[in-house]
């Protein structure tokens, strides 16, 4: 049976994103791989102390699936597994899909332009890029440029 991995930040958007990879997923008879990456971040520490990690990374990797069981649970007809890690999602979300060897990979994307895109960067675009899957980019902006 084919694999599909659903990359998904956990934001407002990946509702749709999730929607859409689990209609491709019924249509290719697939089974899933709702995923999503939790980036570490170091808090500041006393000055005397020196920096110390203030990140809750088991609280957060919870939380976290506890949103994607949300979204398995509103598929029960759906062979959906979830999974969770930390580090880098640009390199992680590649490094699950060719783990798993995934069939597909399908993300979403904010569209993003200019100095905003420069900044921000563009995970898909990255993912896209270094891929040695095929790719479905689901776009968060449906206005045309």
């Amino acid at each position: 049976m084919a694999e599909i991995l659903i990359a998904v930040d956990l934001g407002p958007f990946s509702e749709h994103v999730i929607n859409t990879g689990v209609e491709l997923a019924n249509q290719m008879n697939a089974s899933i791989t709702l995923f999503t990456v939790i980036e570490i971040s170091m808090g500041l520490g006393l000055p005397e102390t020196g920096p110390v990690f203030t990140d809750d990374i088991q609280g957060r990797i919870k939380e976290a699936e506890d949103i994607l069981q949300g979204y398995k649970d509103k598929y029960p007809a759906a062979n959906i597994n979830i999974r969770v890690t930390t580090g880098n999602p640009k390199n992680e979300t590649l490094d699950e899909a060719h783990d798993v060897q995934a069939a597909m990979l399908i993300v979403g994307t904010h569209g993003r332009t200019g100095l905003n895109h420069m900044l921000v960067g563009s995970t898909a675009e990255y993912i896209i890029r270094h891929a040695r899957i095929p790719v479905l980019v689901v776009p968060y902006n449906k206005e045309e440029h």
